[in-house]
């Protein structure tokens, strides 16, 4: 079983979508659009945006080209061949800006401000292959259902306190 940002259905194998998140801008704390509670993908069109070479910096690319061409512009998206802390390390100190989901909000950097984009969701799925008989997946399988079916804010304090007791370089990435 893997979990999936986004909805693709995938051949010979069954999705379940779980749960979803919203995103949210990653600026640093003294760009003039922090001072705003919500943002728009037209507030971003002329940003630069830095991601990182690892995982799930080429999804979070994708998606930014995505949501921008549809607005008729083509993103500056720079890879920076750092992890994610340093990435938002990099968004307090003015290098760029970048997008993270719910999840990621929990950890607080200093320099930095979270922005909702309005209107964005990511969901979160579940793939399979209808073949697998293990009891184990079978037993993993029900318990990501169990838990998608309570509400977003326990997942967001699940992750909270996992942020808590874990160094960041631990905490698996939500966009994964």
């Amino acid at each position: 079983m893997a979990f999936i940002t986004g909805t693709t259905q995938w051949s010979d194998c069954e999705t379940e979508q779980l749960w979803s998140e919203r995103v949210f801008a990653v600026l640093p704390s003294d760009h003039p659009l922090s001072e705003k509670s919500e943002l728009g993908w037209r507030d971003l069109v002329d940003e630069r945006f830095i991601v990182s070479d690892g995982a799930p910096g080429s999804e979070i690319h994708d998606y930014l080209v995505q949501r921008l061409a549809d607005l008729g512009r083509h993103p500056e998206i720079d890879t920076q061949y750092v992890g994610r802390d340093n990435l938002l390390s990099l968004v307090a100190i003015g290098q760029g800006v970048t997008v993270i989901s719910e999840a990621g909000t929990a950890a607080q950097f200093p320099g930095t401000a979270y922005r909702q984009l309005a209107g964005e969701v990511l969901p979160f799925c579940a793939v399979w292959s209808p073949r697998n008989d293990n009891p184990a997946w079978r037993r993993l399988l029900s318990l990501a259902r169990s838990m998608s079916r309570s509400a977003a804010a326990t997942i967001i304090q699940t992750v909270s306190a996992v942020l808590l007791t874990s160094s960041l370089s631990q905490i698996p990435d939500p966009w994964l």
